[in-house]
C-alpha cells in the first residue's frame, strides 16, 4: 500500500502543503486513494479509497457539485477524456463550485503529473480558491465599471463646463471637471451637501431675474420629482460672470446605479453666437449627435428644423412613421410634413396636426411658451399608434426640435385605470344584495335634481315612490336571515318590474324608492294602486311580499327642495304602511287614531337635548340615542354620511343600521338588540363588522345603557360607536397595543439590531364560544386572556393583540428556550384548568408559534410571516404544542429566515431571481407531448438554487405571494402560447395556493391575464395542491365551479396524499386527477399498490375525471399503468423539469 511508503507520503506530505487534497489514481485499474492534511498531527491523513474513482466521482457529482459545473466532470473528466491529454502529455487544471452549507464555494482542480513510461499512475491536486476567484471576479467587475464610467465621464466631460457627481443617499458630492471660467466662481469642488451648496451660490451668481425660477429645481426634492417624470431635466438659466451674462444650460439625469444623480453645467454662449458657423463644420455634426442623445432618451424620432428655410434633419430608431435610413436631410420640412400628414395621421386628428405644424403657428406660439405638444393616432404598417409630437425651440433660436414618441403604453394604462375607476364607481353605487343602485347613487342623483331646481327654470315634472318592505324583521327572526334576504329581492323584482321605466334605489335596509319621469311618471296613479293592490292580496294570502307605499309629486311652485317631495312620499308611504295593518282601504285611513301614533314634538325636543349633552363627551365616537316607546332615534351627522344612513332621525333604526352589518356578525347583533327592546339586557358591549358609504367593512365597538322610566320600563337606550378603521396603537377591546404597535416595535428592535424572542398565542375553536355564549361573551373571554398574559409576562415581555383571537408576546431579555417551552405549558394547563367569566366556566385550548431574532438583515413583515408559518403548524400539525420556527422546522439551517427575507424583496424587485421550469406529461398510450407543469424556482448568487419546498410554504401566508402568484400565471400562459404555435393542442398546467383561491378577485384575475395575453381557456388547467386543505370546502367549490364555467380545467393534485380523499372528488368537479408519485413508486413490485392504483383510476372515472399519474420514472411502471386506463404519464422517464429553452429543445427531439 502507499499508505506505508515513506517516499510517497513525503511526496504527498510537500503536496498537501498547497492542496487541500490529493487524489492517487491508476489509470488502468481506476482503483484510487485520497489523501488530506492532519492540521492537529501536521501530517497526511488517508481519507478513504475505491475501485473505480470515475464511477464514484459521476455518483458524488450530482449530490456535491453545484448544477452549472456538472458538465466538467461529466464530460471533461471522462476517463477517455483525461486519459487521452495525459498520453498527449497535456496539462490540465478547471475551477468549479463545491456546495458548502448551502452556498457554491469554487475549488480549483490540477493535474499534477501524467502518465510516465515508468508508471501507469496520476494525480490530481484540489484546492480551495473561493476567495482569490471571488476576489479576482471583483476586480475584473470593479475594473470594467471604472473603464465604463471614465468613458461616461469623459463624454460628458467634454460637453460641460462643470460637471458633479451627487450622491442622493448622504447629499454629498464631488466635482469631475471644471473650465476656467467656472472655477473663477470659487465653488467649492467637493462637498457634504450638494443641495446647501447649490442655493448659496445660486444666490450669488444666477441672474436675478432667473432665481425665481431656477433656485426651486435644485431642491433635493425636485429633483427626484422631476426625474421620476422624465429620464433627464434639463434647465437653461443665465449666470452672472466678473459683470458678464453666461448662458447656461443644466442636465439632470440618473446615473445607472439609482442613488447618483449627474449634474452638467454646460455654458451656451458660443452656440448662441456661432450656430451659423458650426452647421457647416464637423463640429456641428457633433453638437447634433449629443442633442440627439440627449432627446433620444425620450423620443423615437426628432427632427431638427431650420425655422426659416425648412432644411432639416431627421434622426430616429423604430417608430411607424420612419422609412427608409435612419439618419438623413431634408430641404422642405413643412411641405413634406403636410404630405406625410395626410397620408399617415388617423382623419380625425387630421386638420389638428396640420394647423400644429404650420410654419407660420409653429413660429408664434413658441414666442411665448418653451414648447408644445399634442397626441394623436398614427396609422402606418395595418396598425394605428397612439403618438404625441412635441414642438421646442433649440438653444439657438433659429430651429425648432420636432419630437415623436409612441404613447402606447401610457394610453393603454390610462384606460386601464379609467375602465378600473368606472367599475369601482358603477360597484360603489350598487347595492350587494339586490343589483340595485344605492344610496350613494340616490344621493348623487338627488343631487342633480337639487341643481335643476335651483337653477330657476325648476325641474321637469316628476313624482317619488316610497316602498317600505313589512314583516322583514319577523322573517329574519323566525326563518334567519337568508330568507329575509330572498324576501328583499323578491320585493325588489316587483318594484323594478312595475316601475321599469325609473331609476330604483334601495335606500335602507327594508326601504325601496323610485323616481318617476315620462311614461312612469304619466302612469303615476295607476302604477302606485297596482302595487298596493298586489300587496293588500300577499297580505290577505299571507303568501308574497307585502309593502307600504307613497308617493310624492313634485309642485313646481311650492316644492324648493327635493326632500320636500321625498318627504310627503314618506309620510303617505307611513299612512298606507297603518292601512296595511289593519287591511283596510286608504280612505279610512284619517279615522284612526293610530295615525297620531308618531313621536309627539315634546318626546323629541327631549332626545335633542339628550343627544346633545352626549355629544359633547363622545370623543371621536357616533352617538344615538333612541326612544324605544316610540322606536324612534337620532344618531350624530358623522355616522349618517360615514355610512350612508337615511337620515339623523330615524323610526326603526335598529333595523335600518342591521343592514349595514357584516352578516356573520348579524345574529349576534340582532339577539343583542332584541334582548335589549324586550327588557331582558340593561345594555350592550358587542364588537362587529359595519359597512361604510364606500362599500368597506371596518370593525366597531358598540356599548350602550338602557334608560327606564318612573315605572322601571325602559324609556331610552343610549349608546356610542367607536370605529376603529382609524388606525391607533391601542386596542380598543382589551387595552392592548395593538398589531400597528407590535410591527413598530418589531421595526425598531430590528433597527436598533436587538436580539428578540417572539411568540404568537391563539385561542382554539374560538367561534364555538362565540355561537354557544354570544358575541359579547367572547369579547369579555379576549378580554381576560389579555389582562391574564399581560399580568403574567410583564416582567419579561411585552404583550400584543393582533387579528381575532391572537395576541404576540415580544422580549428583548435573554430566555432559553427550555424556559420557553416551560412557561407556555405552564399557561396552557392554566388555561385547560378553565377561567371564570360571568360565574361560566370554559376551558380553553391554545396554539402558538415562536421565533427567535438575532439577524437584523430582515423587516418586520418577514418576521411576521415566519411567525404565522410556526403559529399554523401548532395549530394543524402540533394539536397546539409549541412550534419554534428555527429550531423545530429546519435543524441545520441557520439561515433560513434571511433566505426567506431575501426571497421575499425579490418578489417586489420585480420578481429577481424566481424562474420557471417545466416537467412534460404525455399521451399514456402514444407517448406524445399533451402539456406541461410549470414549476417554480429561485435562485440568487449567494444562495444559489433555492428548492421551492423550503420557502412557499411560507410565502403563501405572505401578503406578497397573490402577486407572485399572478406572476406565475402570466409567465406560464405567455410561454405556453409560444409554445402552442408547434403544438395547439398544448395544455399547460399551473400550480395555486390557498391564499390565492381566497381572494375575492381570484377568478377575475386569471380571466384578465388569459384576456390580456389572448391565451384560451381550454388549455389552462389549475393545480389544486395539497395546501389548499386550510380552505372551506365551500369556498373551494365555488372557485372550482367558476372557473370550469369559464372553460379552465382544474385537476386535483397529489392524490393520495393527507389532504385529497374520496369524499373531495365526490363533492369537487375536476377534470382531472393527479396520482400521487408515492402510490406509485414500487407498484413494479408490490402488488397492492397496483390495485390501489387500479381502484383510485376506476373512481375517478366514475366521477368523469381523467387521470395523470405523477413519478412514472421507468418504462416497467409506464407498461403496468397502461393497463388501467390512465390518460397521461409524468415523471423523469420522460424528462426532469427544464426552464424554457431547453424544453423546446426537447420537445424537438
Amino acid at each position: 500500500m502507499l499508505n506505508n511508503d515513506p517516499v510517497f507520503l513525503k511526496i504527498a506530505e510537500t503536496l498537501l502543503i498547497e492542496y487541500k487534497g490529493i487524489y492517487y489514481i491508476n489509470a488502468a485499474t481506476s482503483e484510487y486513494w485520497w489523501y488530506s492534511s492532519d492540521a492537529s498531527s501536521r501530517s497526511i491523513k488517508l481519507e478513504q479509497g475505491g475501485k473505480d474513482f470515475f464511477a464514484d466521482l459521476e455518483e458524488d457529482v450530482e449530490r456535491v457539485i453545484y448544477e452549472e459545473d456538472r458538465h466538467i466532470f461529466l464530460q471533461d473528466l471522462r476517463r477517455d477524456n483525461l486519459l487521452s491529454i495525459l498520453e498527449k502529455g497535456g496539462e490540465y487544471r478547471t475551477e468549479y463550485r463545491v456546495i458548502l452549507s448551502g452556498k457554491p464555494v469554487y475549488h480549483a482542480l490540477s493535474l499534477i503529473r501524467g502518465v510516465g513510461e515508468d508508471t501507469n499512475h496520476f494525480v490530481i491536486g484540489i484546492r480551495n480558491v473561493d476567495k482569490e476567484v471571488r476576489e479576482r471576479q471583483k476586480a475584473e467587475k470593479n475594473k470594467y465599471e471604472l473603464e465604463v464610467y471614465n468613458q461616461i465621464a469623459g463624454s460628458l466631460a467634454a460637453h460641460y463646463d462643470t460637471l458633479y457627481y451627487v450622491d442622493m443617499e448622504t447629499d454629498g458630492y464631488f466635482e469631475y471637471s471644471s473650465t476656467d471660467i467656472y472655477k473663477s466662481l470659487n465653488v467649492p469642488a467637493e462637498g457634504d451637501d450638494f443641495f446647501s451648496e447649490s442655493h448659496k451660490n445660486m444666490k450669488k451668481y444666477v441672474h436675478p431675474e432667473d432665481q425665481e425660477r431656477v433656485i426651486p429645481q435644485f431642491k433635493k426634492q425636485t429633483i427626484l420629482e422631476n426625474l421620476k417624470k422624465v429620464k433627464s431635466f434639463n434647465l437653461t438659466y443665465r449666470l452672472m460672470v466678473g459683470g458678464s451674462v453666461m448662458h447656461c444650460r443644466c442636465l439632470q439625469i440618473w446615473a445607472n446605479d439609482k442613488k447618483h444623480i449627474l449634474v452638467g453645467i454646460e455654458n451656451i454662449n458660443d452656440e448662441v453666437k456661432t450656430q451659423q458657423l458650426l452647421e457647416e463644420t464637423m463640429k456641428e455634426k457633433a453638437a447634433y449627435g449629443h442633442i440627439v442623445n440627449t432627446l433620444a432618451l425620450r423620443y423615437d424620432v426628432i427632427y431638427y428644423v431650420n425655422s426659416s428655410t425648412g432644411d432639416y434633419s431627421r434622426y430616429s430608431s423604430d417608430h411607424p412613421a420612419v422609412d427608409g435610413s435612419l439618419n438623413f436631410d431634408g430641404k422642405d420640412f413643412y411641405n413634406e410634413a403636410v404630405s406625410v400628414i395626410n397620408k399617415q395621421v388617423h382623419p380625425k386628428d387630421r386638420d389638428r396636426i396640420l394647423s400644429l405644424c404650420d410654419k407660420d403657428y409653429m413660429i408664434t406660439s413658441l414666442e411665448t411658451n418653451s414648447q408644445y405638444s399634442a397626441d394623436f393616432r398614427l396609422r402606418s404598417r395595418g396598425r394605428t399608434t397612439h403618438t404625441r409630437l412635441t414642438v421646442m425651440r433649440s438653444g439657438d433660436k433659429t430651429h425648432f426640435i420636432i419630437g415623436l414618441e409612441n404613447i402606447d403604453e401610457e394610453v393603454k394604462k390610462e384606460q386601464e385605470q379609467i375602465d378600473a375607476l368606472n367599475k369601482a364607481n358603477e360597484l360603489a353605487r350598487r347595492d350587494g344584495l339586490t343589483e340595485t343602485r344605492n344610496m350613494i347613487a340616490f344621493r348623487e342623483f338627488e343631487e342633480s335634481i337639487q341643481n335643476s331646481m335651483d337653477s330657476g327654470a325648476g325641474h321637469s315634472p316628476f313624482a317619488v315612490v316610497i316602498c317600505d318592505i313589512n314583516d322583514l324583521k319577523t322573517i329574519n327572526d323566525n326563518e334567519g336571515h337568508k330568507a329575509g334576504d330572498e324576501y328583499i329581492k323578491s320585493s325588489c323584482r316587483i318594484i323594478c318590474g312595475l316601475f321599469a321605466h325609473s331609476p330604483v334605489f334601495r335606500i335602507g335596509g327594508d326601504e325601496f324608492t323610485a323616481v318617476l319621469a315620462g311614461s312612469d311618471y304619466e302612469k303615476r296613479i295607476s302604477l302606485v294602486e297596482t302595487l298596493r293592490k298586489l300587496s293588500l292580496e300577499n297580505f290577505k294570502k299571507n303568501d308574497g311580499p307585502v309593502l307600504a307605499v307613497g308617493i310624492g309629486v313634485y309642485d313646481k311652485l311650492n316644492d324648493k327642495k327635493f326632500s320636500d317631495v321625498f318627504k310627503r312620499a314618506d309620510e303617505n308611504m307611513y299612512q298606507d304602511k297603518l292601512r296595511l295593518k289593519d287591511g283596510r282601504p286608504v280612505a279610512e285611513i284619517n279615522k284612526t287614531e293610530e295615525a297620531a301614533k308618531r313621536i309627539p314634538a315634546e318626546r323629541k325636543r327631549v332626545l335633542d337635548g339628550m343627544f346633545e349633552m352626549n355629544c359633547i363627551a363622545a370623543d371621536g365616537m357616533y352617538i344615538y340615542i333612541c326612544d324605544m316607546k316610540y322606536d324612534f332615534s337620532r344618531w350624530s351627522k358623522a355616522a349618517v354620511d360615514s355610512y350612508g344612513l337615511p337620515s339623523e332621525y330615524m323610526y326603526g333604526a335598529g333595523d335600518i343600521w342591521e343592514e349595514h352589518i357584516h352578516e356573520e356578525d348579524r345574529e349576534a347583533y340582532h339577539s343583542g338588540l332584541a334582548d335589549i327592546f324586550s327588557g331582558k339586557s340593561k345594555g350592550h358591549d358587542m364588537q362587529y363588522r359595519a359597512r361604510r358609504i364606500n362599500g368597506e367593512y371596518n370593525v366597531c365597538t358598540c356599548r350602550g345603557i338602557v334608560l327606564k322610566d318612573e315605572n322601571g320600563e325602559p324609556e331610552y337606550f343610549v349608546g356610542a360607536i367607536r370605529d376603529h378603521g382609524i388606525q391607533s396603537n391601542i386596542d380598543s377591546l382589551t387595552g392592548l397595543r395593538n398589531q400597528y404597535g407590535f410591527f413598530d416595535e418589531v421595526q425598531s428592535n430590528i433597527v436598533k439590531n436587538n436580539v428578540m424572542h417572539i411568540g404568537l398565542v391563539g385561542i382554539a375553536k374560538f367561534s364555538e364560544i362565540n355561537e354557544i355564549y354570544g358575541y359579547h361573551f367572547g369579547n369579555l373571554v379576549l378580554q381576560k386572556t389579555g389582562r391574564f398574559l399581560f399580568d403574567n409576562s410583564a416582567d419579561f415581555a411585552s404583550v400584543y393583540r393582533l387579528d381575532g383571537t391572537k395576541f404576540a408576546l415580544l422580549s428583548t431579555k435573554d430566555i432559553s428556550v427550555e424556559r420557553t417551552i416551560e412557561r407556555y405549558n405552564n399557561l396552557r394547563a392554566r388555561f385547560r384548568e378553565g377561567i371564570v367569566i360571568d360565574d361560566k366556566k370554559i376551558m380553553l385550548e391554545l396554539n402558538a408559534g415562536m421565533i427567535n431574532i438575532d439577524n437584523f438583515n430582515i423587516d418586520s413583515q418577514t418576521v411576521m410571516t415566519c411567525l404565522s408559518f410556526a403559529y399554523n403548524e401548532s395549530k394543524i400539525k402540533r394539536r397546539g404544542d409549541l412550534v419554534l420556527f428555527n429550531n423545530d422546522l429546519e435543524s441545520g439551517n441557520r439561515q433560513r429566515i434571511e433566505k426567506f427575507h431575501a426571497i421575499r424583496a425579490s418578489i417586489t424587485q420585480g420578481f429577481e431571481g424566481f424562474y420557471l421550469m417545466y416537467q412534460p406529461f404525455v399521451d399514456a398510450k402514444s407517448e406524445k407531448l399533451k402539456g406541461a407543469e410549470a414549476l417554480l424556482r429561485w435562485r440568487s448568487e449567494e444562495y444559489g438554487m433555492v428548492p421551492p419546498d423550503h420557502f412557499i410554504p411560507l410565502l403563501e401566508q405572505d401578503p406578497l405571494f397573490p402577486s407572485l402568484g399572478e406572476w406565475i400565471l402570466t409567465t406560464a400562459v405567455k410561454d405556453a402560447q409560444k409554445m402552442r404555435e408547434k403544438y395547439p393542442d398544448f395544455t399547460i398546467n399551473v400550480n395555486l395556493s390557498y391564499s390565492q383561491i381566497e381572494k375575492a378577485d381570484f377568478v377575475d384575475m386569471v380571466m384578465d391575464i388569459l384576456e390580456k395575453t389572448g391565451y384560451p381557456p381550454e388549455n389552462l388547467c389549475l393545480e389544486v395542491t395539497e395546501r389548499c386543505r386550510l380552505l372551506d370546502i365551500d369556498l373551494l367549490g365555488n372557485a372550482v365551479c367558476s372557473l370550469r364555467s369559464r372553460g379552465v380545467k382544474v385537476a386535483l393534485d397529489d392524490f393520495g396524499t393527507g389532504f385529497s380523499s374520496i369524499g373531495i372528488v365526490k363533492e369537487l368537479p375536476f377534470d382531472t386527477i393527479k396520482i400521487d408519485r408515492s402510490l406509485v413508486s414500487r407498484i413494479e413490485e408490490d402488488i397492492k399498490e397496483r390495485e390501489l392504483v387500479k381502484t383510485f383510476v376506476m373512481m375517478a372515472n366514475t366521477c368523469g375525471a381523467s387521470v395523470c399519474v405523477e413519478g412514472v420514472e421507468t418504462a416497467g411502471m409506464g407498461d403496468i399503468l397502461r393497463q388501467y386506463s390512465v390518460d397521461s404519464f409524468q415523471g423523469y422517464y420522460y424528462s426532469k423539469p427544464l426552464v424554457y429553452d431547453d424544453f423546446m429543445m426537447w420537445s424537438k427531439g
